[in-house]
């Protein structure tokens, strides 16, 4: 049913959980440098892991330095991070898989958001939906359902003029406004602490709020669920990517590659080798020209990727056999919604 859902639990067997206790980092990672924000000109600030850990100890900001590492599987120094967490076993499929590895863009992340850091209300990019585990500390959540208006979410209409829209500011200040002003409004919070797995469907508005010194890693992804909506954002959005996905899901999802041209067929839409030498979408936005212009123009053969079959199911891959089964179980909506814990068989934990 599309609905957020925070399983307690499913991530406390990972490695991860005694591994990313933060002198445990210090002692494997004190001097690799790790990005920890950016500059006005979008340029990334890294910092030496060592240097951050001190920062951390004794920082009293309101919009804290945020550890957010997106180069896990590229980078030789921080790799071994991967051997300490799985994909839950909620989320078997991931089909931007089928993307060359060069064209996908940015999916998962390492992150370290020391106390009162955290994220503004947003969506997440071309409708994909999130994962995020906790192995350390604790988040405090707040989604609000898609079709909310993005003036309520953001609540800049209640902020004055001397307060920030910083994090710590919007849970603090902001949402009770926002609460108080629109009691109509469905407001999904919860806390997730360690060993917790909360899930974010597509195109929910959501900001989280680092109440601790907090370790996590996040992924976006497409599956059965959200296919639909991604296909559309891609083509529309990111055409060369979509069109490079697309070729792939000719050669090694063939049931996939159909279903996006039925898609195409259904709603009139011509991709970009479609098109006239210069045509443009009506509403294409700006990036449509895509980034992505290296060396992933290509179809490349994913047929040895180890777990390929793990990541798209088995009646897309080759159009044969069975589909996992999924495991978790969606959240009911109430306003300002609490929710009853449920086994499943780890517990759904209560949202308020």
């Amino acid at each position: 049913s599309n609905r957020p859902v925070i399983v307690e639990g499913a991530c406390a067997h990972w490695p991860a959980m005694t591994r990313w206790a933060i002198d445990k980092l210090d002692e494997r990672f004190r001097h690799v440098n790790f990005k920890v924000g950016e500059d006005d000109k979008g340029k990334k600030i890294k910092m030496k892991f060592k240097y951050f850990v001190d920062y951390m100890k004794h920082q009293t900001d309101d919009n804290p330095l945020y550890l957010f590492e997106t180069e896990m599987d590229d980078n030789a120094s921080i790799k071994t991070l991967t051997e300490d967490f799985d994909v839950p076993d909620f989320f078997p499929d991931d089909w931007l898989n089928l993307m060359n590895r060069d064209a996908r863009p940015p999916h998962r992340w390492w992150c370290i958001g020391p106390k009162r850091s955290g994220t503004t209300v947003h969506t997440d990019p071309l409708g994909t939906s999130a994962w995020n585990a906790v192995t350390h500390g604790c988040k405090h959540w707040v989604l609000f359902e898609p079709e909310t208006s993005k003036r309520i979410v953001k609540g800049k209409w209640v902020k004055e003029k001397s307060e920030d829209d910083e994090a710590i500011h919007y849970f603090d200040f902001l949402l009770p406004r926002i609460k108080k002003a629109h009691p109509e409004v469905r407001v999904y919070q919860g806390l997730q602490k360690p060993g917790d797995v909360i899930f974010v469907p597509g195109s929910w508005w959501h900001g989280v709020l680092n109440t601790e010194d907090c370790v996590a890693v996040t992924q976006n992804y497409c599956g059965p669920d959200n296919f639909e909506v991604v296909w559309k954002a891609i083509r529309r959005d990111r055409e060369k990517i979509a069109y490079l996905w697309l070729r792939n899901m000719r050669k090694f999802a063939p049931k996939l590659y159909e279903r996006a041209l039925e898609m195409n067929r259904r709603d009139g839409f011509r991709m970009r080798h479609e098109r006239k030498k210069g045509e443009r979408l009506p509403d294409a936005s700006s990036s449509s020209s895509d980034s992505s212009d290296s060396s992933s123009d290509m179809v490349v053969d994913l047929s040895g990727v180890h777990g390929l079959e793990a990541v798209v199911p088995a009646e897309i891959l080759h159009g044969a056999g069975k589909r996992p089964r999924r495991v978790a179980s969606p959240m009911a909506a109430q306003a300002d919604v609490s929710m009853a814990e449920v086994a499943v068989p780890r517990k759904q934990q209560r949202l308020r």
